[in-house]
């Protein structure tokens, strides 16, 4: 019985917490980049900007710089109006995929001097861009084009595409977190040493790499967690998508994983005089209070859902 309540006050806690953080972080941070990433595909921009041979290349480089989910969402905008193949979706999306800059800044990189800051960036971006040309390899280019909408249409249709995915990624996370939550409760990773379980965390939940450092653990092991991802990131992505290769995706995440760890360790060894370990002071997350940002968010996300789901019914 205590078990149990026990179990239902941690599950509590760690979907509020979630739920809190999607509110006041990742809607806020992610819903406007996200009408950007489908805004630039409807539109025609970004196969303007970087012709029909090179739309896998602008996908892949703005999935660099726009966090995890951006990825996804430009291959299944790009495969949803016909410009790339399903199986192109799934290929891509094993190397389309990064945390972006500011997430790292967020996390392992917080409060790192700036040359330490540069080289996790480079040591997560580079495996992708060096894989990159075995997936883009036999990539056969579409003569379709996205229909032409007048404007106001293509900005609601893209409102409402970042909305959706949104919702997905809100909903994926607090699932999660109450998995998270539930291992907490039974005490599973009291049985293993603190730097074990919070690398699991890591694995399971990416946004806990924080923590690991705290509890002693390497920039190298970090690094190589942003760029695996995490579990719950990987749900995310294929809510997103509507499915993916799991066994070619996993295995290109454990190899850039790898090589993340190993770019980092050799820069920590031989260009920075042997740093491995950084420390990294706790930090407790400040959540935004007294801006109407979060909320203007989940209003819009709110009428574009119900407006979609209006004129499905119909």
């Amino acid at each position: 019985m205590l078990t149990a309540a026990v179990c239902h006050q941690a599950v509590r806690c760690s979907i509020l917490t979630a739920g809190k953080r999607c509110l006041t972080v990742l809607i806020p941070s992610l819903y406007f980049f996200s009408m950007l990433s489908v805004f630039a595909v409807r539109s025609d921009g970004l196969r303007a900007l970087c012709g029909k041979k090179g739309l896998p290349l602008g996908i892949l480089l703005f999935s660099q710089i726009g966090g995890y989910p951006v990825g996804a969402q430009l291959l299944h905008e790009a495969a949803r109006s016909g410009e790339i193949c399903k199986e192109d979706e799934k290929r891509l999306l094993c190397v389309c995929f990064g945390c972006g800059p500011g997430f790292l800044l967020g996390t392992v990189c917080s409060g790192l001097p700036l040359h330490l800051t540069l080289w996790v960036m480079l040591s997560v971006m580079l495996p992708n861009l060096l894989l990159a040309p075995l997936f883009l390899r036999g990539f056969q280019p579409k003569e379709c084009k996205p229909p032409k909408l007048p404007f106001v249409q293509l900005l609601t249709g893209t409102a409402e595409s970042a909305a959706d995915a949104m919702l997905k990624i809100t909903a994926m996370i607090l699932a999660f977190a109450a998995l998270m939550g539930l291992l907490e409760g039974l005490n599973l990773f009291t049985l293993l040493s603190e730097q074990t379980a919070q690398t699991i965390r890591s694995l399971l939940e990416v946004s806990c790499v924080t923590e690991l450092l705290q509890v002693g653990g390497t920039l190298p092991t970090a690094a190589a967690c942003l760029s695996f991802g995490g579990i719950c990131v990987h749900l995310q992505l294929a809510a997103i998508t509507g499915g993916m290769d799991w066994l070619r995706f996993l295995l290109t995440r454990l190899c850039t994983s790898a090589m993340t760890y190993l770019i980092c360790f050799a820069g920590m060894k031989w260009l920075f005089c042997g740093v491995t370990s950084v420390f990294l002071p706790a930090v407790q997350p400040q959540w935004t209070t007294g801006s109407i940002l979060p909320g203007a968010c989940l209003l819009l996300m709110s009428v574009m859902l119900l407006r979609t789901g209006t004129r499905t019914s119909h």
